[in-house]
């Protein structure tokens, strides 16, 4: 599969912020049809056939590691985050702590600042231009599932503060993510992985300069939020192209099956989620019954049974603790 084709169906199972970065102004694409086969983004480091062989290439470790412990106040704050009515609101909330060197609230500062940014992106920006409510809600009546009015009020409702605005008393999302991560919270240390790959030089076709050293920096972040378990860190893993795979060809069955590993761990799979409502932005046929995994199901067919046997082997392999198998 071509580099402009899986980046951009990468928002298909949700990596809403790599979407963004990558589209450099482009407007949201048309979505499929339905009846259209749906392949998403390769992500993981290695592909279903080589990580599937009986022998791995890499030493297994043979001891569990100790399960660690989400960081202290993370889940309230998450929890918190997901249920705010005002996200400016919610941010000013966790300023304090922020300030005071706790990492979780400084990762859930930038996360609503990040939120919102990508929501005005798909639902309140047209060509460069800030669209009303009401432009949006008429908008989303047009287009139907899953651009639904109510999904797009309530997007309207927790951040049009921030929207208006502009949160500068907040400060620069960035600085937030980089304390976060430097403190050794996990999901920040994921998507600070995404931003070192943002901020790759392009070449004049668009391809990304890559190279060794940053692509090793991505994984070292990524292998030290991995070992928290977190079934959201699991889910912007998968979320998140690593460049440590070079393969030709289509390996997309990869990158689906850390998704459905974390839908298999608890991260938030139902048919009302924002992984669902991001998958369906891309597959028409989508239902509003449907989860993430009917969603791949559906789309994938018969692959669908090796998907989800590997997710199933990729949580063994985290709750053993073997990361080297994994790659990390």
């Amino acid at each position: 599969m071509k580099r402009v084709g899986w980046i951009a169906l990468a928002v298909a199972l949700g990596a809403v912020a790599v979407f963004f970065w990558w589209r450099s102004g482009v407007e949201i694409a048309q979505p499929a049809h339905a009846g259209e086969r749906v392949s998403v983004a390769p992500a993981i480091a290695a592909s279903v056939d080589a990580a599937a062989a009986a022998t791995p290439m890499k030493r297994e470790s043979s001891q569990p590691e100790k399960q660690e412990s989400p960081p202290p106040g993370s889940t309230d704050y998450a929890a918190r985050f997901r249920d705010a009515p005002d996200l400016l609101e919610f941010a000013r909330s966790l300023l304090a702590a922020g300030r005071a060197g706790d990492h979780a609230a400084q990762f859930y500062i930038f996360r609503a600042l990040e939120y919102c940014a990508d929501e005005q992106q798909l639902y309140f920006r047209l060509r460069g231009i800030n669209k009303s409510l009401d432009e949006a809600l008429k908008f989303a009546a047009t287009i139907g599932w899953p651009f639904d009015p109510e999904v797009v009020r309530r997007s309207w409702n927790r951040c049009h503060t921030i929207f208006e605005a502009g949160a500068n008393e907040l400060g620069e999302r960035r600085d937030w993510l980089r304390m976060s991560a430097d403190g050794g919270y996990p999901l920040a240390q994921v998507f600070a992985a995404r931003y070192l790959l943002r901020d790759l030089p392009r070449d004049r076709t668009n391809a990304v300069n890559d190279t060794d050293a940053n692509r090793e920096q991505r994984r070292s972040l990524i292998a030290k939020a991995i070992r928290s378990r977190d079934p959201e860190v699991i889910w912007q893993v998968a979320n998140t192209p690593l460049g440590v795979l070079d393969a030709d060809g289509e390996v997309d069955m990869e990158y689906m099956a850390w998704s459905v590993a974390a839908c298999q761990r608890g991260f938030d799979c139902s048919p009302q989620s924002d992984a669902v409502r991001w998958a369906c932005m891309w597959d028409r046929a989508c239902q509003p019954f449907e989860s993430l995994t009917d969603v791949l199901r559906r789309a994938r067919g018969e692959e669908f049974t090796e998907i989800e046997a590997r997710a199933r082997w990729i949580n063994e392999k985290i709750d053993a603790g073997d990361w080297e198998v994994l790659g990390f």
